[in-house]
């Protein structure tokens, strides 16, 4: 398994020029491999020219790759929003563009908001828009990842699987998020995993407990997620690929990075 850093999990930073801090940041701590989501406080792809630059010359100063930009399309909307075809349109092409610029062949997409009257009709659709960003993806030789967020069309493992299944390209495959799992199933991992472990691509990797009601993000081993079990389950199908280290909590301070990572590699 190759770990990865999150362009927002490495350190609170968000002030304008902080991103080379966090990068230099990872790699000091010996991760060279970058998922590319927010960076000083906008989302990829929406970033300023300086941020820009400093995520592309990264590739030569310090040897970082990227395994997946994350532009968050669809969080928070409906599949009926005239937002859709705005992030179906120039969102998405403008991330594959970008994609392509830092030399990596996936982005990752969420699915639409599911609707307080949400029907089959409405899965249909969901499935159909899902199907052409892929499609549109596939055209220039970019993979779609599909991460789970409580609230929308993939939060539940059955719900992620049931979109899997129906879009059924090749090139579409699953970020398996088990912090985000468990917020909406209240769950640990095993049926999930058991059910989604086919369609694993990518795995980001959270740990944490609901307290009064609201899911709160701890440091790896100390919530109830069962990080040690994930990583075991994971070594047993021979997954080799990123685990991307989604290490703050909220709020996001100095040292949240630092205290996953070792626990960590301690059970890798």
């Amino acid at each position: 398994m190759k770990l990865a850093a999150v362009t927002n999990e490495v350190a609170p930073l968000t002030a304008p020029g902080t991103l080379d801090t966090i990068l230099k940041a990872a790699v000091d701590h010996g991760i060279t491999i970058f998922e590319a989501r927010t960076v000083e406080a906008k989302r990829f792809p929406l970033l300023t020219g300086q941020a820009w630059d400093v995520l592309k010359g990264a590739k030569d100063k310090y040897g970082i790759t990227y395994s997946a930009a994350s532009a968050g399309n669809f969080i928070g909307m409906e599949v009926g929003s005239d937002m859709v075809d705005l992030h179906k349109g120039g969102l998405w092409d403008m991330s594959m563009d970008m994609a392509e610029k830092l030399s990596t062949n996936t982005l990752i997409t969420f699915a639409p908001q599911r609707s307080a009257n949400a029907n089959t009709a409405e899965l249909n659709q969901v499935v159909d828009l899902l199907g052409e960003v892929v499609d549109s993806a596939a055209a220039r030789g970019i993979n779609v990842q599909l991460e789970n967020l409580p609230g929308t069309w993939a939060d539940t493992s059955d719900a992620c699987l049931a979109l899997l299944e129906a879009v059924n390209r090749d090139s579409f495959g699953y970020v398996w998020d088990t912090g985000n799992l468990y917020e909406a199933e209240n769950e640990t991992f095993e049926a999930g995993f058991e059910k989604l472990k086919p369609f694993i691509r990518n795995v980001h990797l959270k740990d944490g407990q609901i307290i009064d009601g609201k899911m709160t993000w701890q440091h790896y081993g100390t919530g109830v997620t069962n990080v040690k079990g994930q990583i075991d389950a994971l070594k047993a199908i021979g997954y080799d690929g990123t685990l991307a280290l989604e290490a703050a909590r909220i709020p996001h301070i100095e040292g949240d990075f630092e205290a996953s990572l070792g626990y960590l590699r301690t059970i890798l």
